[in-house]
């Protein structure tokens, strides 16, 4: 059997642990890297790679033992690899050093985000909105449980066209109102035009004629 140093051989509950806790989505992974054609003393989950036991180290883990960039670095967290069948992965590589120092394993975790990034492309399906404002003139629907309600909102939407209370409006602001009130099927409900002519000032009457006023100009403008 093959001889474990006894910081990595501590390692190997954590491994199996690790695997348990978090799922068959991850991997985890335990390198001696003492011999590094056969550096896998421990892994969980090792589906996600299809690696086990005896497995070579990666020419990353290879490259770390070589580079000096790595010296003085004890985590490389977070980084994207991609498996033989192009899944993605999310790993994190832990260095795992003797009391001098000494890189002597590493302690790796694989998460595949195969699932994920489905549920993220679901979510992202169900979050894209068509844009209202192009369509219908609003970025929004109200939904409202009393007519009053919805004659209100209509009424406030537009009260910025005339920039001040609309009994205060003159004629042409009054008429630019029912013109854009007109267009949004204000008129289509009951009460309407009692609604607009206490919030004008006028009587039904006169808005019935500023009304007609700007059909007109809209027809004429077609």
């Amino acid at each position: 059997m093959k001889k474990i140093n006894p910081i990595l051989r501590a390692f190997i509950p954590v491994t199996r642990g690790l695997g348990q806790m978090l799922g068959p989505d991850y991997e985890i992974v335990l390198h001696d890297i003492s011999d590094p054609e056969q550096s896998v003393i421990a892994i969980e989950n090792g589906h996600v790679t299809g690696r086990k036991v005896g497995a070579p180290l990666t020419d990353l883990g290879l490259y770390i033992l070589r580079s000096e960039k790595f010296k003085d670095v004890d985590v490389v967290p977070n980084y994207m690899t991609t498996t033989s069948d192009g899944r993605i992965l999310r790993s994190t590589t832990i260095f795992i050093r003797d009391e001098n120092g000494k890189i002597i394993g590493f302690l790796c975790i694989n998460y595949d985000t195969t699932k994920i990034s489905i549920f993220k492309q679901v979510i992202e399906q169900h979050l894209t909105f068509q844009n209202l404002e192009d369509m219908a003139g609003t970025n929004h629907e109200r939904f409202v449980s009393k007519v009053e309600e919805l004659l209100n909102e209509a009424i406030q939407s537009v009260k910025s066209l005339a920039g001040k209370p609309l009994r205060y409006a003159t004629k042409e602001e009054k008429i630019s109102v029912l013109k854009k009130l007109d267009e949004k099927g204000f008129f289509l409900l009951k009460g309407a035009v009692d609604f607009l002519a206490k919030e004008m000032g006028n009587s039904k009457f006169t808005i019935y004629a500023y009304l007609r006023e700007a059909r007109n100009r809209s027809n004429n403008l077609v």
